[in-house]
């Protein structure tokens, strides 16, 4: 945000030089066009080049105070300067307003990235604490037989949701020009997705060997893919053991999956 803001403000820096090279312009110009101007008090043309350049700036900026007035074809040139003006002022304010404009919307849409971050890494901690209590309860039998892969079903079909929602928020920020993350975020939100991929594991260990349920075993695919996914975008800037602790887990996963395909 601040580079994009640096670059629009020497944009703008670069239209006021020109109106002021401009303006500086038609002061030489009329400087050199003996009788072009000439005093109202005095009825003499003027010849200081410091009121030929005053002449100029009040007329580029529409002012024209009446102090000096041009006279012949000369009027052509200073109307055409005051439309020049009139032009590199409307330039220059288009230039600051979009300015505020720019920091307001990216202000905004990081006020927007940073809650929709807190809300995916809320909804990773529920499906976290959810599969850390299924290990639990399976392991202290208060879930019946019977309902054991649908419980963990569910719990899996939330956790795919999550895994999805994550997945593209990183890779929309990932490729986004306006992309706001930096490497500490991403880490704290892979970090979160790397705790339930450990849970999920666990949870498919102590679990009875009942026949293949597809709704779980697709949700794990899906959940590895998109994992997959993620790493793969971050593996070459992001060098941390976490990192390495993710995709060690996915390939448990994967081998998991394919011992009871």
């Amino acid at each position: 945000m601040i580079k994009t803001a640096k670059e629009q403000f020497k944009r703008t820096f670069k239209l006021i030089s020109i109106w002021i090279l401009v303006a500086l312009a038609f002061a030489f110009l009329y400087y050199f066009l003996p009788g072009s101007l000439i005093s109202s008090r005095t009825g003499e043309s003027v010849k200081n080049i410091l009121d030929f350049i005053y002449f100029s700036f009040t007329t580029i900026l529409t002012t024209g105070y009446g102090d000096i007035v041009a006279v012949g074809f000369i009027r052509v040139l200073t109307a055409i300067e005051g439309l020049i003006g009139w032009i590199l002022f409307g330039l220059i304010v288009y230039k600051v307003v979009s300015v505020k404009e720019d920091m307001i919307l990216k202000e905004i849409h990081k006020l927007s990235n940073d809650q929709y971050l807190s809300r995916i890494k809320n909804f990773l901690f529920i499906s976290n604490t959810n599969l850390v209590r299924f290990v639990k309860d399976v392991q202290l039998r208060k879930i019946a037989k019977d309902s054991v892969i649908y419980e963990l079903s569910v719990i899996s079909t939330t956790l795919k949701s999550n895994v999805d929602d994550a997945t593209r928020f990183l890779l929309t920020n990932k490729d986004s020009i306006n992309g706001e993350l930096d490497d500490d975020e991403v880490l704290l939100l892979i970090n979160g997705i790397n705790l339930c991929m450990a849970n999920l594991i666990n949870s498919l260990m102590v679990i009875p060997k009942y026949p293949k349920d597809y709704v779980l075993y697709d949700n794990v695919s899906k959940i590895i893919e998109s994992g997959k996914k993620i790493y793969g975008y971050y593996n070459l800037s992001l060098k941390n053991k976490r990192m390495d602790d993710l995709d060690m887990l996915y390939t448990k996963l994967e081998e998991f999956e394919k011992a009871y395909t």
